[in-house]
């Protein structure tokens, strides 16, 4: 395992012994994913002369550590786990938008 993946078990496990709750093991799941994703895009666009060399060694999203191992079938199987994660996202967000008070 490298490091990226060390690093994103160890938070996952402490968002679910520290809160004990599914929503937040998702929700902590897709800010982890959102700030890679904005790293990656503010060193492929605004960083680009290596002025900071710890940008090197980030990921760029979850897919991408998950895809950096080649298990075969089971990156497939993690892949839909993941895409699960978001649409659960997607299912809590909506409820909060729906019972929201206007």
């Amino acid at each position: 395992m490298t490091i990226p993946v060390i690093v994103l078990v160890i938070i996952l496990v402490l968002v679910i012994i520290f809160f004990k709750d599914f929503n937040a093991f998702v929700y902590s799941f897709v800010m982890i994913d959102i700030f890679l994703r904005i790293v990656t895009y503010l060193k492929t666009y605004i960083v680009r002369d290596n002025a900071f060399g710890f940008f090197d060694f980030i990921p760029e999203s979850i897919p991408a550590i998950i895809k950096s191992f080649d298990f075969g079938t089971f990156n497939e199987i993690i892949m839909f786990l993941y895409v699960l994660v978001y649409m659960i996202f997607l299912g809590l967000m909506f409820s909060k938008f729906v019972n929201r008070k206007f």
